[in-house]
């Protein structure tokens, strides 16, 4: 009875820090792929994430960054952050012609189509201090 028990103890004791029963080899890789997805996110290189994060395995860093690369050339993430890739459209260019008309129409007065450009500095005098 006793040497049954003392076998199931160091059997458990044995098995209790194996990565891979407990799953946390599986969670170091998770995690490791997690930061190199935010290294590619933050425009980082591969080189430098894995200098920075040594701790980690480098060739799942790998893993992680390009798979955040291949998600940005498929426009799916978009790295500035702005929101959703797909929804954004593109700026309008430099040589497009301008969409309003400065000129006043018939029987308009100048001061109402024209846009305010000024400023709160324009309109109240500095104080001298």
């Amino acid at each position: 009875m006793f040497r049954h028990a003392f076998s199931l103890l160091i059997i458990a004791f044995a098995t209790s820090g194996c990565d891979r029963l407990t799953g946390v080899a599986e969670q170091k890789i998770y995690d490791a792929e997690a930061v190199g997805y935010a290294c590619r996110v933050s425009l980082k290189t591969p080189e430098d994430c894995m200098k920075e994060n040594e701790m980690h395995s480098p060739s799942s860093v790998l893993m992680g960054w390009k798979s955040a690369d291949k998600d940005i050339a498929d426009k799916k993430l978009d790295p500035s952050m702005r929101g959703n890739p797909a929804v954004i459209e593109p700026a309008k260019s430099a040589s497009a012609p301008a969409a309003t008309d400065t000129k006043p129409k018939d029987g308009e007065s100048a001061s109402t189509t024209a846009p305010d450009h000024s400023t709160a500095s324009e309109k109240k005098p500095a104080k001298a201090h």
